[in-house]
């Protein structure tokens, strides 16, 4: 199938099958405002609302996009704010509260991850809003849940992966435990929580009736991990960390070629077979060590010597060429430098730009899921800090110049 043929029943002017959906997000750092960009990449209206003049804290992470001004330069807040639109608002005061309050009554959706309890203080929790917009699906994403002994701890990803069993099973064997090389949890938790947010509106529709809808990001790192519970309470096994091995076949690992690292698994023993013949080893088809499954596996660390010797005289374009050919899953290591050169990447536009209002172009990560008749990419950049205040004060609550002026002046915007 080519692009042309799977989008040949596009709607041009489609924004993502979304559209319509407003979204209001109270969210800082990671996991909540990735749940928007999210829903605001499937084409939903998302209004981002920060506090007045130091905005989501994620704002300050480097690294620094040339170019950007000083509150709106940071990689990670550019990449993950997209498609948004934004708003200064002070939840900490009284008419700022009435305001978000107000703002709720347009909104289909509410996110927010700030520490459980804190914006019921506000008087802009679940039942506040709900009392204004009885349909509200509301979103609350937290470290350990709204409920529970642990709840009221203050937690980041590094907490839910450490919590949540990711870092025992993550790293050398035998190395410390070892969190993933970026945010997973937090992007995991994002992900699920704008699911979370679709299954509420497909009931609301049906019903009428909104939810609160408690995620929590300890909870999110457990649900996928495997069999992992499972097997500690009813098979007597703990997961141990094995570094880039299966904890059931072999052999799978990563490997040195000329020019770096390849990663291959061999599944069953008729790719084995493939690949003895490939390496020029056909007496390994046979060797009582490696002929199955079960064998290859205990004598894995025999295995891994042999094939790191073949690949160290080969370059990963030629193993991964080779392999393939034989229907074996290996694929080249990528840096990131190596994926925005990817063609494609850019063809299926995981790898896009965009334009930034003061930065220029800039590359971002694409949408992951492709719509056929409505089309979803990225469209815009993230926001500057309150960007627009008089577009959604005005149209949505009628505030002109003047009252704009007047909540300036108070703090409240």
């Amino acid at each position: 199938m080519t692009k042309a043929e799977f989008y040949r029943e596009a709607q041009p002017a489609s924004v993502g099958p979304l559209e319509g959906i407003v979204v209001l997000e109270a969210c800082t750092t990671y996991a909540g405002p990735v749940a928007g960009a999210e829903l605001a990449d499937m084409g939903a209206e998302v209004i981002k609302c920060e506090l007045p003049e130091t905005g989501d804290v994620c704002r300050l992470f480097g690294p620094w996009v040339p170019n950007a001004p000083e509150q709106d330069k940071g990689a990670p807040f550019l990449s993950i704010n997209r498609n948004k639109k934004a708003i200064t608002l002070n939840f900490h005061h009284e008419r700022g509260q009435e305001i978000f309050r107000q703002l709720a009554r347009r909104a289909d959706v509410v996110l927010q991850n700030f520490r459980p309890g804190a914006l019921d203080k506000w008087n802009i929790g679940y039942e506040a809003i709900r009392a204004v917009k009885p349909d509200i699906v509301y979103v609350s994403i937290s470290c350990l849940g709204q409920w529970g002994p642990l709840s009221h701890k203050v937690g980041y990803d590094t907490d839910a992966q450490a919590m949540g069993g990711i870092m025992s099973i993550t790293g050398q064997a035998d190395g410390p435990p070892t969190k993933t090389g970026h945010a997973s949890i937090d992007y995991l938790s994002g992900v699920k929580a704008a699911q979370a947010a679709l299954a509420a509106l497909v009931r609301r529709l049906r019903t009428g009736e909104g939810q609160h809808v408690d995620l929590s990001m300890v909870d999110c790192a457990l649900s996928v991990t495997e069999g992992g519970i499972m097997q500690a309470a009813t098979c007597g096994t703990v997961w141990q960390r094995k570094g880039n091995r299966h904890p059931s076949t072999a052999p799978c690992n990563s490997f040195l070629c000329l020019d770096g690292y390849v990663m291959l698994a061999v599944a069953h023993d008729k790719q084995w077979q493939s690949f003895c013949k490939l390496m020029g080893r056909e007496d390994l088809m046979t060797d009582p060590r490696t002929a199955i499954g079960a064998a290859r596996k205990a004598n894995e660390v025999f295995i891994e010597q042999i094939i790191a010797e073949w690949t160290s005289t080969q370059t990963k374009a030629d193993v991964v060429s080779a392999l393939n050919a034989a229907s074996i899953a290996v694929s080249p290591v990528l840096d990131f430098g190596e994926i925005v050169r990817e063609p494609h990447f850019r063809e299926r536009e995981i790898v896009c730009e965009v334009e930034h209002p003061t930065a220029g172009k800039l590359t971002h990560y694409g949408v992951a899921p492709k719509f056929s008749r409505t089309p979803a990419v990225v469209r815009s950049s993230a926001p500057l800090l309150g960007q627009h205040n008089a577009e959604i004060y005005g149209e949505w609550l009628g505030y002109g110049a003047a009252t704009l002026a007047t909540l300036r002046g108070e703090g409240v915007i």
